[in-house]
C-alpha cells in the first residue's frame, strides 16, 4: 500500500463514527399481537447513551448529556396521551444493571434477533411489581460533535474526495452530520418473558437534546399507541 492509499484508509477510519446511524430502522411485532389494544403499560424510566466527540477519533459517553436526554424523553412521553403509567424507577447502575446491559443491545438488533430475545428476570419482576402484565422501555442513542470536530471532518472530507478524484477511487467520503439520534422501544409481556413489539427510529440530522427533533421522532416511534 502506497502513501496515498494509506492516507485514504486513515480518512475512512476517521469518518467511520460519522456514519454510525445510517442503517435502516427495525420493526418487529409478535404474531397475534396488537399493542394498540393494550389498555395500559408500565413505563420503565428511559435509558440513554449520548456520546460527545471532541475530535474525529475521540468520542466519550457524556453523563450530563445522558441525564438531559433521559429527562427530555421522560417529559415528552409523560406530557403526551400514551396509555402508559407514570415512570417506573429502574436503578440501572445497581440491581437493574442486567436491564441496562440488555437495553444497550437495542442498537445492534435485527428483526430476526428479537423473536428469541430473552428478557432479564429483573425487568419482568420490575414490571410485575407495578401490577401490570405489559411494560415498555425506551432507549435513546445519539451523538454530538463539537464545532471544531465537525469542521475538521469537513476538511478531511474535502481532502479525501480530492484524492479520490485524482486516483479515480469509487468510494466517496462524507463527514456525515454534526448530530444524530436514534430511539428504540420494546414492549414486554411478563407472561411469556418475551418482547412482543419492537420499533426503532433513526435520524442522522436530529439533535438528541432538541425537544422538537426528539418529539417528532417519538411520534413516529410510538405511533401505535396514539
Amino acid at each position: 500500500m502506497n502513501k496515498n492509499e494509506k492516507f485514504l484508509v486513515l480518512i475512512a477510519g476517521i469518518l467511520l463514527a460519522a456514519t454510525m446511524l445510517t442503517s435502516c430502522g427495525t420493526t418487529y411485532t409478535a404474531s397475534g399481537t396488537n399493542v394498540s389494544k393494550i389498555d395500559e403499560l408500565a413505563f420503565i424510566e428511559p435509558k440513554s447513551l449520548i456520546y460527545y466527540y471532541d475530535s474525529p477519533k475521540s468520542g466519550y459517553l457524556d453523563s450530563s448529556l445522558v441525564v438531559a436526554s433521559e429527562q427530555l424523553v421522560t417529559d415528552i412521553i409523560t406530557s403526551s396521551r400514551y396509555p402508559f403509567t407514570d415512570p417506573v424507577a429502574a436503578d440501572y447502575t445497581g440491581e437493574g444493571a442486567s436491564i441496562a446491559r440488555w437495553i444497550d443491545r437495542f442498537s445492534d438488533l435485527e428483526s430476526s434477533d428479537i423473536k428469541n430475545l430473552k428478557v432479564p428476570k429483573a425487568l419482568t419482576d420490575l414490571i410485575k411489581s407495578t401490577g401490570h402484565r405489559y411494560g415498555i422501555v425506551v432507549h435513546a442513542y445519539g451523538y454530538i460533535k463539537s464545532n471544531e470536530t465537525y469542521d475538521q471532518e469537513k476538511l478531511e472530507e474535502l481532502v479525501g474526495n480530492i484524492i479520490r478524484t485524482v486516483f479515480d477511487e469509487p468510494k466517496r467520503y462524507t463527514a456525515g452530520d454534526q448530530t444524530g439520534n436514534a430511539l428504540y422501544t420494546a414492549v414486554i409481556d411478563t407472561q411469556t418473558d418475551r418482547v412482543i413489539y419492537f420499533h426503532s427510529v433513526l435520524s442522522n440530522a436530529d439533535h438528541p437534546l432538541s425537544r422538537r427533533d426528539v418529539g417528532n421522532q417519538m411520534k413516529s416511534l410510538l405511533k401505535k399507541f396514539n
